[in-house]
């Protein structure tokens, strides 16, 4: 059979590779990973594994390192070195660099398995479904296959992948899972827009796993590596009133655990709120992006009043649920003003703990898609580094109030905390960027993420110094090494 290895190019857990790795081990073939920052030496554990195939996964911001690293290994391996995950989706003429040999669009588990099944026998992968590749120098797309509606007929997730081989997993208190895949919303920013559009039976794009199905993954996984807390880190965990109702007291009886889970806030209700807070929900998170109703609604194809927005986290807090919210800074067409809105209306509100990133026009969004008509995206094939897309540093998206952006960013959680220094930092959004302000957002940062995932104070400081050196300091690690092999 044949072997492959998954090479990540951040530090996350990713679900991705663990729903691959089970099918194609249940088929009879073999999967590994390696996580670079991890590794005294990435290259030579690739080497020594003989992979037949090396899969590298990547986001916007990892392209260039995936073209790289697939470039480095091509001197190394002899093996098909494919490219997949969100960006590749949505950007498959990377097929057409002579460094890799295919890219695979949208979900993979069945591609991958006919993939590997090919390579094995050694026929023709030139009509899997969902495959691009180059033929002739030309670019060939396949139409993704339909997708996989029963989630119960995967296996579970080969959590072994990342908490059998790192520490950095295994040890972390919070256990992350997935109850169902895609979103029924269509908002402009986010690639859901894209994804959907991918398939045959888009009608089915969200789907659940049934709530035994889940429960018994969940008490596989804590049987071996326990945790303090759960994390479902769905698109949206609370659609389906009638599946909470399903699931979430047999989570209660059986495995109790405090969790923390999505929420669309103006859909959330008392019956809802109180299914999760009986089952040990502690905290929910919600998109609140903007306090202009104009700009969710227009920009961002969120309709939702200030005043759902409101009853919503009301209905939450009374029951004894924290909130936290997601804001996003620099969207098109917004003023700072309009950011200062969204900061008031976050303490307005009561929100817990907050999170503000600046805008990103993402492969695979409609948003981008309409910048890129009216001319206000010059290139977005330039959009890929991480210098120049990223969440917490600056958006490539410019306007004029882009720069007072970049520093309210970095004084959100500050503002959200205190609101009486909103003055102040009004004052700090027009001065220059100062590698100050980014000390103070990364601050405060690992104390509101300590405190949302109810980390202890000496795993604030271990978990998030990794991450500032792996993320920041360190990411030349994520780089192929000098060619000394």
């Amino acid at each position: 059979m044949a072997k492959i290895v998954f090479l990540q190019l951040n530090q996350y857990e990713l679900h991705g590779p663990q729903y691959i790795a089970a099918v194609l081990e249940a088929h009879g073939h073999e999967a590994a990973l390696v996580v670079p920052g991890f590794e005294p030496d990435p290259v030579g554990r690739i080497v020594r594994y003989g992979p037949d195939v090396v899969g590298i996964g990547h986001s916007t911001v990892e392209r260039k390192e995936a073209v790289l690293w697939a470039s480095a290994l091509k001197k190394h391996v002899d093996a098909l070195i494919v490219l997949g995950g969100i960006d590749p989706t949505f950007y498959p003429g990377l097929a057409l660099d002579p460094c890799v040999d295919a890219v695979i669009r949208g979900e993979a588990e069945l591609s991958m398995l006919e993939l590997m099944d090919r390579v094995d026998s050694g026929d023709d992968i030139s009509d899997i479904p969902g495959l691009a590749i180059s033929m002739d120098g030309e670019l060939k797309i396949n139409p993704c296959g339909p997708l996989i509606r029963d989630l119960d007929s995967l296996p579970f997730p080969k959590k072994d992948l990342y908490l059998g081989r790192y520490k950095q997993f295994r040890k972390f208190p919070i256990k992350g899972f997935l109850a169902s895949r895609g979103c029924p919303h269509n908002c402009t920013y986010c690639a859901n827009h894209g994804l959907r559009g991918l398939y045959p039976d888009p009608g089915h794009y969200v789907r659940f796993k049934s709530p035994e199905y889940l429960t018994s993954e969940i008490k596989s996984v804590l049987g071996k590596y326990p945790a303090r807390t759960i994390g479902f880190r769905d698109d949206l965990f609370t659609h389906k009133h009638s599946w909470l109702e399903q699931f979430l007291p047999r989570y209660r009886d059986e495995i109790g655990i405090p969790f923390s889970c999505t929420a669309r806030i103006d859909t959330m209700t008392h019956e809802k709120a109180a299914l999760l807070a009986e089952s040990g929900c502690y905290t929910c998170w919600y998109g609140l992006e903007s306090a202009n109703p104009d700009t969710r609604e227009m920009i961002l194809n969120r309709r939702m009043s200030n005043q759902a927005i409101k009853r919503g986290a009301d209905i939450l807090h009374s029951h004894g649920i924290l909130t936290q919210s997601y804001n996003m800074m620099n969207i098109p067409g917004e003023n700072i003003e309009d950011g200062l809105d969204t900061l008031r209306l976050n303490t307005e509100i009561g929100n817990d703990f907050v999170v503000a990133s600046l805008f990103q026009p993402f492969p695979g969004t409609e948003i981008l898609e309409r910048l890129i008509k009216e001319g206000k995206i010059d290139n977005p094939d330039n959009l890929a580094s991480r210098e120049s897309l990223s969440y917490f540093a600056f958006s490539p998206f410019q306007q004029k109030d882009t720069d007072k952006f970049e520093n309210l960013q970095k004084f959100f959680i500050i503002g959200n905390a205190y609101p009486r220094l909103a003055p102040i930092i009004k004052k700090l959004c027009s001065l220059p960027k100062n590698p100050l302000f980014d000390i103070l957002f990364l601050a405060s940062f690992a104390i509101y993420y300590g405190r949302s995932h109810r980390l202890r104070a000496w795993e604030v400081v271990y978990y998030n110094l990794r991450h500032v050196w792996t993320t920041y300091l360190a990411k030349s690690r994520f780089l192929p090494p000098e060619d000394n092999y």
